[in-house]
């Protein structure tokens, strides 16, 4: 059905039929109600499904457990990420998502040793994008400064294989000189 036609069919409903469309809707996934919270009460984000995603990452990526874990489903994972910034267009829990993301990778490494190239590739990519969307808000000093000790952390144990150390390295150095408060 194409949107011309939904379109004809919505106007010929009532407003109480229309609400229980959108309940409807509403209940079907977390994605949706995400959405319609925050095209109606944008202040008031779901931070229900933010640590709903976070977790999700968190079971996708690296979570520690007593026996040896799976190796990081990061496709699964940025998809959780994505499926949130579309749902909610909240950069500041995007952002987060994506730092998340980082350091359960950083963990795994740390943990278990050097893995190989596409393992860090996800994580620099990751990296990168968070860097992209900090730098281009509005709010980039702020943002930064929530997620300042995150990245920090991250920096003080990125003694780890060739390149993506160093690219850890002088990535958080050039947000440290560029947003940091002086």
């Amino acid at each position: 059905m194409s949107w011309t036609e939904i379109d004809k069919q919505l106007k010929e409903h009532t407003t109480d039929d229309l609400i229980k469309l959108m309940k409807g809707l509403h209940d079907l996934s977390p994605q949706n109600k995400a959405w319609l919270t925050a095209k109606l009460l944008p202040v008031a984000q779901d931070s229900k499904y933010l640590e709903e995603c976070r977790r999700k990452i968190v079971n996708f990526v690296y979570k520690e457990t007593s026996r040896i874990p799976h190796m990081p489903r990061f496709r699964e994972a940025k998809k959780i990420i994505s499926d949130y910034r579309k749902s909610t267009s909240d950069l500041r829990g995007t952002l987060d998502l994506m730092l998340t993301y980082i350091e359960r990778g950083h963990k795994f490494t740390n943990d278990f040793g050097d893995i190989d190239e596409p393992f860090y590739d996800a994580l620099i990519n990751m990296l990168e994008r968070f860097v992209v969307e900090l730098r281009r808000s509005p709010a980039k000093y702020e943002l930064y400064e929530q997620f300042r000790s995150r990245l920090m952390k991250i920096r003080e144990t990125s003694d780890i294989c060739w390149g993506y150390g160093d690219f850890i390295q002088d990535t958080v150095d050039e947000l440290e000189e560029l947003l940091a408060e002086k």
